[in-house]
This record gives structure tokens, sequence and C-alpha cells, in this order.
């Protein structure tokens, strides 16, 4: 596909708490690899990513931001015109869900209603949110919920297959 123009570009946004795994999720899925001392994202990181998926060829701009407070008011500037989102939180912070509203306001804000899939990253843990805790968070939202782990390579593909999925075939 190099060189290729692509028939789709889409800007994908990482939304979520400090220490949610964002950049993991990021590393892993478009450089195939996982730095063990990934430090904490300051403002946002810019990454490009080709694919080919159901026949035709996407290009895939991926912003993944810094999840402190103090760049909050950067969330929206960077969510402006975003295609799709992922909103991640780490199962073993309850706290990281309960934070789901003030990431989605910023994004709608920004971007309008846009596809979002949740994520549920760090499965390779011990779990301190249950299932139903995260259904009643995500289901609410109208979101599609996805389980992860970046250190384990666990459904990481199927996450960005299905946020390309909802962007290209938004649900009714």
């Amino acid at each position: 596909m190099a060189g290729a123009d692509p028939d789709f570009v889409h800007k994908l946004v990482f939304l979520g708490d400090s220490g949610v795994g964002k950049t993991s999720l990021v590393q892993r899925y478009v450089y195939d690899s996982l730095a063990p001392d990934i430090g904490r994202t300051i403002g946002a990181m810019l990454h490009v990513k080709s694919v080919d998926f159901e026949g035709a060829k996407h290009k895939l701009v991926v912003w993944d931001l810094g999840g402190q407070v103090a760049f909050a008011a950067l969330r929206e500037q960077y969510c402006s015109r975003a295609s799709g989102a992922f909103f991640v939180f780490d199962r073993t912070r309850l706290e990281t869900l309960e934070h789901i509203d003030d990431w989605l306001d910023s994004l709608y804000t920004a971007a309008g209603k846009i596809p979002v899939v949740a994520v549920e990253n760090k499965i390779d843990l011990e779990p301190a949110i249950t299932k139903e805790q995260i259904r009643e968070m995500i289901e609410a939202r109208g979101l599609s919920w996805i389980q992860t782990s970046a250190t384990e390579n666990l459904n990481v593909n199927i996450a960005f297959e299905e946020l390309v999925r909802e962007i290209r075939m938004p649900k009714e």
C-alpha cells in the first residue's frame, strides 16, 4: 500500500485518564511493539498507519492525548474534526470509567456525535470493576465495548477494526 493514495482518511483520537494505557495501545497497533518504559504523554502525539480494510485503503491519523487534567483545555482542540474516538479505561481503577462523561462531553462538543468505541484495557490484570458496572456505563451511552491488553497484544487490532467499521457504517 506504500505510495498509494488512500480511499479514506480518518482522524482517530484516544481519550481517557492518565495511565490507562492509551499510548501502549497506540504503539502496539501502529508499530507492533511495546516499550517497557513508556512515560506519560505530554499534550498529544500523532501517529499514522495505512491499512487495507474491507477492500479499501484507509489512512489512520491517530492522536494520543495526554490524560492529565492539565491538558483538559486542549482536548477540544485535538478532538476537532475527528472521525472517531476510543475511550480507554483501566479495568483495575473504577474512577477511570467513572470519568467517561467528562471525556465524551469534550469530544462531542468539538467533533459532534461521532463513533466511539469504549476500550477496557489491561485485561491481563485482575479487575476492580464488575461487568455489570461496565455494561451500565457503556451501554447507557450507546457505545461498543472491547476488552484489550496492549501488554499481551489481545484484541488491539479488533478495537481499531471496530472503530473503522463504525466510522464507515454508523449505528442508527
